[in-house]
């Protein structure tokens, strides 16, 4: 559905999409595969990596709800709430997926499995889901982001945000 939303309403718009593609993008592939490379040395890149992404997930989902009754364009909440409904999906899976994570590393080591079956499985069912979830979020996230920039709503979004009829 296309829009008549002013050059500032676009902006607003792709701004928690925007912070959503950081976090998955720069944070969940660029750090994570640098705090991978450093695990044997620290762990802080990976408790950084973690953090930052609890910070920008609450802060997606705080200015999303704060947009209820601050925001005074629906087109701007709509897109607010639907990048709030992925940062939640996400937190979801990287609250779950990474918990499996760390009980089949820590689990495989504590009985005492080869260190490469232990990898594994770390990789095989907790990695690897979490990453392709990943991927598939970035897709979903720029395509939200291309239509706050080209004024569009996806029909799934105007079913679920109804235009109020005041228009705003």
């Amino acid at each position: 559905m296309d829009i008549q939303a002013t050059e500032s309403e676009k902006k607003r718009a792709r701004h928690l999409h925007a912070v959503l593609l950081f976090n998955l993008v720069v944070n969940h592939i660029f750090l994570f595969l640098m705090s991978l490379t450093l695990i044997s040395i620290t762990k802080l890149p990976l408790t950084v990596m973690v953090i930052l992404s609890i910070v920008l997930l609450a802060y997606i989902m705080i200015q999303a709800r704060k947009s209820l009754t601050s925001e005074a364009s629906w087109y701007v909440r709509c897109h607010w709430q639907f990048a709030a409904k992925r940062a939640r999906l996400f937190l979801f899976l990287f609250l779950a997926l990474g918990s499996l994570t760390l009980i089949l590393f820590y689990g495989g080591q504590a009985l005492h499995m080869q260190k490469v079956a232990t990898w594994a499985l770390t990789g095989g069912f907790g990695l690897l889901p979490f990453m392709v979830a990943v991927l598939g979020l970035i897709v979903i996230e720029f395509d939200a982001e291309h239509q706050a920039r080209e004024g569009r709503i996806s029909d799934g979004a105007v079913a679920a945000y109804p235009q109020p009829k005041d228009g705003n």
